[in-house]
């Protein structure tokens, strides 16, 4: 590698393994657990602090979530340093580390969520009343997870019942007619605990350009209901179970060919389960058992104004369900050994697919040892393994080895190295689609191979004061046998197709510091570095920008019941190459560089426990119709309030 790569890594990436939170009264309530005490479970599937994991993981707390005023995951994750939301017609997807949203997990409460449209986990579904903390891994993840956690996982955990009754309600109404209303109740007895929560969401639709009666973004109408209930025997028996419902309506207008303008509508219901039991088997073994069943259906209809000849329904019903079984025990030696068995079925019915239904299962075996070599620098090492059977695709090995080390008390090393893989989607492989008022047809081809990927990363962390968080390091992810498009003509019409043909490196860092500042003042800032290159045709990925820099900033004075947060983000330039007239050749252009800013400011009254707020979203206006088409800029003002 060039010298000059090796500079910028230096210059490069997020430690996704630091926790940023303080050891101050959460904004529900309570006291929250300082970095050092916090519990994560995503980088080795079980509980372990978060100073001690090997694998370095990002949390976003409950209070930080409440601070930033995001109202779905998508607001959430917009400013975090090496994530980039991107918004489109399939909503809000994640991008990790340079790589697409297909190549990103997204899990709630380590079960994968269910509904995927053109390869995204639209993250504006996931609302956040009732999210407790918000876990990042970046970097290759298939060792434990399989499929799909190429460039990372991130895992939404789900608030427990705490208190023995209690309540919290919470009102919001803002530009866009926005409306938000969110309701939670809880109650705990000594070993048992049981939680629900409700949520109901309006919003109008909006335009960013209004030479035409067509609409950038939909109108919005919805609720989420949740329920999460834990019991602990006087045995060895524990139990554990969660269920959420959610529906969305959302309503637009679309602009065809020659004139043509099309009444958009789309239901989405949306369901998950989860059932735990786990058994202390000893005093270092447990085994847990998961059995979990998603499902989500989707009935989309376009209605042409004045006429019916391009009038289409489409519906769409995916299904997953997983079983599975994990033990976690510490046999001594220094080992701490993670070791499980799990089968993935999936179901997908779809208008839109030849013969219209896809099926598959997947069984897995995989292992995870975090070896302790030597306690005294804090030397671990974490060999891992997974293997998977497609029904489709046959085998699949995913190893990783990771290494922890601390030289110095307030100094963390960790380094990795991995295998990931996807498998192809039921829309790469049966697709079977046409678009008469564009002119274009799309067709699966069912002999697609998974897509494969090495993967590396080291990161450092420097906590040269209690006041000072430090992070650097760099990333490299090469992809093979990658998904692509091909194009053919067929008389007028254009054919798409999928074919193994891409391989790609995506390469870079993050840089970034953490500061508690004099006033009760505390900054963030971040910086990050993404070189991503298709190899098969030598040109930058496309929508991804080589510099990226993330702000942000809280400021709370407990006397007053004032808190304020201020977050943003500079994106550079991004590439794009569009085909505009549909003659194969790409109309390439750069989009422009954007800033985006968010701000929450509230104040908790004396008596009463009531909570005063205004939130601002996009308050610079970023945005465009074409390759940034996120809403505009939108104030919010509520309350909320604790029983």
């Amino acid at each position: 590698m060039s010298g000059r790569w090796w500079l910028c890594a230096l210059l490069g990436s997020a430690l996704s393994g630091v926790a940023r939170a303080e050891d101050v009264p959460s904004v529900d309530g309570g006291v929250e657990e300082p970095p050092s005490l916090q519990t994560v479970v995503t980088g080795s599937r079980t509980q372990e602090r978060l100073r001690e994991t090997p694998v370095a993981t990002e949390v976003i707390s409950r209070s930080e979530i409440v601070a930033s005023g995001a109202r779905d995951a998508s607001e959430l994750l917009s400013t975090r340093p090496g994530l980039v939301v991107q918004q489109g017609f399939a909503g809000a997807g994640l991008s990790v580390q340079g790589l697409a949203p297909e190549y990103v997990l997204v899990l709630v409460d380590g079960e994968r969520v269910t509904g995927k449209v053109d390869g995204n986990i639209d993250l504006s579904r996931l609302s956040l009343e009732d999210i407790e903390q918000v876990e990042i891994v970046k970097g290759a993840a298939s060792v434990l997870y399989g499929s799909d956690a190429v460039a990372g996982v991130v895992n939404f955990i789900t608030r427990r019942a705490q208190r023995s009754l209690g309540a919290d309600l919470r009102a919001a109404y803002g530009t866009l007619n926005r409306l938000d209303l969110d309701a939670t109740g809880e109650t705990r007895g000594d070993a048992w605990g049981l939680r629900l929560s409700a949520g109901l969401q309006r919003r109008s639709s909006y335009d960013l350009d209004l030479s035409d009666i067509g609409t950038t973004g939909s109108s919005l109408s919805g609720y989420d209901l949740s329920a999460s209930g834990d019991w602990r025997g006087q045995g060895a028996l524990s139990l554990e179970g969660t269920a959420s419902f959610s529906h969305r309506i959302q309503r637009g207008v679309d602009l065809g060919a020659a004139g043509a303008v099309f009444d958009r509508a789309s239901r989405d219901n949306s369901f998950a389960s989860r059932l735990s039991p786990s058994w202390r088997l000893g005093g270092t073994t447990t085994l847990r058992t998961d059995v979990a069943y998603g499902h989500f259906e989707r009935r989309y209809l376009r209605d042409q104004r004045n006429a019916s000849a391009l009038d289409t329904v489409e519906d769409t019903r995916d299904q997953q369900a997983r079983v599975g079984a994990q033990v976690d025990t510490r046999p001594g030696g220094g080992h701490a050994l993670v070791a499980g068995t799990e089968y993935l079925g999936e179901w997908l019915r779809s208008d839109r697919l030849e013969g219209g239904r896809g099926r598959r299962g997947r069984g897995s075996v995989y292992a995870q040892d975090s070896w302790t070599l030597a306690e005294k620098p804090g030397l671990v090492l974490v060999p891992g393994g997974r293997l998977d059977v497609d029904s489709q695709f046959g085998l699949a090995a995913t190893p990783r080895v990771a290494l922890k080390a601390e030289p110095l008390s307030w100094l963390t090393v960790r380094g990795s190295y991995g295998w990931g893989y996807r498998a192809p989607s039921f829309q790469d492989l049966l697709i079977d689609f046409e678009n008469p008022s564009v002119g274009y047809t799309v067709r699966g081809n069912p002999d697609l191979k998974p897509e494969r990927s090495r993967s590396f990363s080291v990161n450092v962390e420097a906590r040269p004061t209690g006041d000072t968080l430090l992070w650097v390091g760099a990333f490299q992810h090469s992809l093979r046998d990658m998904i692509a498009a091909s194009l053919q003509s067929e008389g007028d019409f254009l054919r798409y197709s999928y074919i193994n043909i891409a391989r790609a490196r995506v390469r870079g860092g993050e840089l970034g510091v953490r500061q508690s500042l004099p006033g009760r003042i505390q900054v963030e800032l971040g910086y990050t570095l993404t070189d991503g290159t298709d190899q098969e045709l030598h040109r930058e990925l496309e929508g991804q920008a080589r510099h990226r820099l993330t702000a942000q900033a809280t400021w709370r004075h407990r006397a007053w019941g004032l808190e304020a947060n201020v977050r943003g983000a500079l994106t550079g330039e991004r590439p794009f190459y569009p085909d505009t007239n549909g003659d194969g050749v790409a109309e390439s252009y750069r989009a422009s560089p954007t800033v985006s800013l968010d701000a929450r400011v509230a104040w908790l009254m004396p008596a009463g426990g009531l909570q005063l707020f205004v939130v601002g979203s996009n308050l610079t206006n970023a945005g465009n119709p074409t390759d940034l088409p996120i809403p505009p800029r939108t104030l919010q003002a509520g309350v909320s309030t604790r029983f």
